[in-house]
């Protein structure tokens, strides 16, 4: 997926909107969506579908958050940074700014803190 291809879905819409993102500088705008876009490739899913991941049916048909799910989303975002080489801040960062696209959407998802 390309970064203008990602930035049409609905739930990067909502994740900009929440997080007050569609006025911050272009170009931190743009690195967010080319994360995610770059993230959305590794996976090989939509942001969309990132997010209905980690969703499960209850007996009662209502929607929840799946933990394991949610767990092994983690591990991927963790598996994805990694890949890309990065580590430290970097790493952290780029690590909670996926995250941060999964808690606008309603997926509470937690990452490591910056210990710098």
């Amino acid at each position: 997926m390309t970064p203008e291809e990602v930035a049409a879905a609905s739930t990067v819409r909502r994740w900009l909107a929440s997080a007050g993102l569609q006025d911050a500088p272009a170009q931190d705008r743009d690195r967010r969506l080319a994360l995610l876009a770059d993230f959305c490739r590794h996976t090989g899913q939509s942001p969309d579908e990132l997010v209905r991941g980690c969703l499960r049916t209850t007996k009662a048909g209502d929607t929840a958050i799946s933990a394991k799910r949610r767990t092994a989303m983690n591990t991927t975002i963790d598996e994805f940074v990694a890949a890309r080489g990065l580590d430290g801040r970097d790493a952290v960062v780029s690590g909670n700014t996926l995250r941060s696209f999964l808690v606008h959407n309603g997926i509470f998802i937690q990452g490591r803190a910056w210990r710098g």
